[in-house]
């Protein structure tokens, strides 16, 4: 009888212990039937994609997972776990904000590279190419939903600095929750000051919007991902594989590893061991028109870029960069007014990593060039 008592007690007694918050972690699901975790939040445009602020608290001994309405079962840390609601805490306040690269670094490199945009490699033409060692990417916080918002709201990409976002609600940011809840404890997800070797930590929960599962699909998805000349690391600490930086060549392989392709990074002299040559190199003018009709080219196909004019020569690579044919497009004075005309040339818009982060823009802007076209190859080998 003493034994079944104590078991009755213990119950009552850790009902009676206080509530403590621990901390707040973001958690997000795809869409209205996917899971909720504090994974990366990968989604189509059409997804509606969602966040959610859940806390981590404790009662005594007893571990709780404190959640908005609606959000039942969560993932953290790779546990699932279901969760109690929210307004135990007995009313929270939220603020919500993204978190996102300056485009260039606000203050010298500490590596000791000298282009305004980031580099781990140097730039200069004496040393083009010499690893530097990791650049630092300066971040900042912008309040997207301020006090008083709800714990859930819609993972909606948006860009703090000016003329960022080509592509609304297509690209990559992050995001950073703080709650003030009744005990008057004010608590807060990771955010600007959470960087590593390679830049912000998973701990900064990312949002990743894309137009398509395909390769052009995933690119979008690097739309606001700064550049970072050289971009590197180990396995999936490199910086493409983390959506924290890449280069020209870099970004162009992590979208196509997305969509199931186990190629290893390379540079932008490497990408024909993955392709297959659609043109031979050809010239064109400061317009983009070619010297030779261009024909066959899809969107998704690589151009590589030998820069003319005063840029000719300006590194000691063969080709200096590499765009993929984003949209097929013509002279808006011509036939097609601007349509597809199943031509490469200067009006056709590309996407390619700018200065200081992925752009869309006309081939032109390119221009004068030597360019060869490349096509992805769907399994190794192929021809």
């Amino acid at each position: 009888m003493r034994f079944a008592l104590a078991s009755l007690l213990v119950p009552s007694l850790a009902a009676a212990a206080p509530l403590v918050a621990d901390r707040v972690v973001i958690v997000g699901r795809a869409s209205e039937s996917a899971p909720w975790t504090d994974a990366a939040t990968e989604a189509h445009a059409d997804d509606h994609a969602e966040l959610a602020a859940v806390v981590l608290a404790h009662r005594g001994g007893q571990r709780l997972v404190l959640a908005p309405d609606g959000v039942a079962e969560v993932r953290v840390g790779g546990k699932k776990q279901k969760t109690a609601p929210l307004a135990e805490l007995g009313g929270v306040r939220v603020q919500w904000s993204t978190v996102e690269p300056h485009g260039f670094r606000t203050e010298g490199a500490a590596n000791g590279a000298t282009s305004e945009f980031y580099s781990n490699v140097s730039t200069e033409p004496a040393t083009f190419g010499k690893w530097l060692g990791y650049d630092h990417i300066d971040y900042f916080e912008r309040v997207v939903q301020p006090w008083g918002t709800s714990a859930r709201i819609a993972a909606e990409v948006t860009a703090g600095e000016k003329d960022a976002q080509q592509v609304p609600g297509l690209g990559t940011v992050r995001f950073k929750v703080e709650m003030q809840v009744a005990s008057g404890v004010t608590l807060a997800s990771p955010g600007a000051e959470a960087t590593d070797t390679y830049g912000l930590t998973r701990a900064v929960h990312r949002v990743s919007i894309r137009k398509g599962d395909d390769f052009l699909g995933w690119l979008s998805a690097y739309l606001l991902v700064p550049e970072v000349f050289g971009s590197a690391g180990g396995g999936r600490d490199h910086q493409t594989e983390r959506f924290t930086g890449a280069d020209c060549a870099d970004v162009m392989v992590g979208a196509w590893r997305r969509t199931g392709k186990g190629v290893a990074y390379t540079n932008v002299a490497g990408l024909p061991s993955y392709s297959r040559a659609i043109t031979a190199s050809i010239e064109i003018d400061d317009n983009g028109t070619p010297s030779a009709p261009i024909t066959g080219v899809k969107p998704g196909d690589l151009i590589r870029i030998d820069y003319g004019g005063t840029l000719r020569n300006h590194t000691p690579r063969a080709f200096d960069h590499v765009a993929a044919l984003w949209e097929d497009r013509s002279d808006p004075a011509g036939p097609f007014k601007g349509a597809a005309d199943g031509q490469l040339d200067g009006f056709d818009l590309v996407i390619h990593m700018g200065h200081p982060r992925l752009v869309i823009e006309p081939l032109a802007r390119q221009a004068p060039a030597t360019i060869d076209v490349l096509r992805w190859r769907q399994k190794p080998g192929q021809k």
